[in-house]
């Protein structure tokens, strides 16, 4: 089975300059866990995932940890960040809070390896790129969906 069979096509996506707030809005009002990051050309520059934005409740809610000076030095010390890259917590848009370095899937992908992906790099959803555009979205959801309505669906000794 490819990826192309279970994900979701013409996923929700956002530009770089959206604001956090509507950024929360849009995965709330639709239930997602993160919304890709596009140009005007479909292109795709990062995701924006609930995780992202936890950073800022974090850094305003949650009593300090133990190791909270570590973290700080460490970061203020060896962290090459220049002047105009805020930190997650402070971001106030996409581009300044999303996650550059996106794991994605091809639409004809084997959706075992989609799997293993979502699995072994402990995320909630892959983008579908082709021809370097954003095509669709496959998420862990998917794949359940999937399985509930067939349990030897991810037999992986199946041939198909």
């Amino acid at each position: 089975m490819k990826v192309r069979d279970l994900m979701t096509p013409n996923p929700v996506q956002i530009a770089p300059e959206t604001a956090v707030a509507e950024i929360a809005r849009i995965l709330i009002e639709h239930h997602i866990n993160g919304v890709p990051v596009a140009d005007t050309e479909g292109c795709l520059l990062g995701i924006v995932t609930e995780g992202d934005l936890v950073h800022r409740a974090a850094d305003e809610r949650l009593e300090p940890r133990e190791s909270l000076w570590k973290e700080n030095f460490y970061r203020s010390m060896f962290r090459r960040r220049t002047p105009a890259e805020p930190d997650k917590a402070e971001g106030r848009t996409a581009e300044q809070v999303m996650t550059r370095d996106v794991l994605t899937v091809a639409p004809d992908s084997n959706v075992i390896m989609a799997a293993r992906l979502l699995a072994d790099h402990n995320i909630k959803s892959l983008p579908v790129i082709e021809n370097e555009r954003l095509i669709g979205i496959i998420s862990r959801f998917d794949l359940i969906k999937r399985l509930a309505s067939n349990a030897d669906t991810f037999n992986p000794m199946s041939e198909d």
